[in-house]
């Protein structure tokens, strides 16, 4: 929970642009069935 918790807080505080960049990056890993590598 503490890693979301800073996730959002970076987020949040980050730029419209970066949040577009990481809104794409989350939409491609979720549109994977089986992701090849795994993520860390």
């Amino acid at each position: 929970m503490n890693e979301f918790k800073r996730c959002i807080s970076v987020f949040s505080h980050s730029p419209f642009q970066v949040r577009l960049l990481l809104i794409d990056l989350l939409c491609d890993y979720f549109k994977r069935p089986e992701p090849k590598t795994p993520a860390k």
